[in-house]
């Protein structure tokens, strides 16, 4: 039922995604998911950002935005958060209150805020 949101509100969502209860995704229409992934609880994923640009008002900054790529088998932890531009390979590993700002390589697990490179799956 998940899914079928994420899909109606514009992501691109593969056959047989989870993604659990208590997630946040904003502006989904920027999100690709494959396969067998799997989202925890608790997961803030966003395909944009607030522009930064001196000497403008905050408010008439606008927004830029980047797509965010979740490849298949991937494990998402709870409590990520997943920001604009990123993609995440076949088979990574997210560990949980990670921040995840750069890509993350397949079958790689990645922990931290920022989260980094710990190691590959075995």
């Amino acid at each position: 039922m998940r899914a079928l949101a994420l899909r109606l509100h514009g992501a691109k969502v593969a056959a047989k995604p989870r993604v659990d209860r208590y997630r946040y995704f904003d502006n989904p229409a920027g999100l690709t998911t494959g396969s067998r992934s799997l989202v925890a609880p608790g997961c803030f994923i966003t395909d944009h950002n607030h522009a930064i640009v001196a000497r403008v008002r905050i408010v008439d900054q606008g927004i830029s935005t980047s797509p965010v790529a979740i490849g298949e088998d991937v494990w998402i932890g709870a409590d990520v958060s997943i920001l604009p531009g990123v993609r995440i390979g076949y088979g990574a590993v997210i560990g949980a209150g990670s921040v995840v700002a750069r890509d993350v390589p397949a079958f790689c697990i990645a922990i931290g805020s920022p989260a980094r490179f710990i190691r590959e799956r075995d």
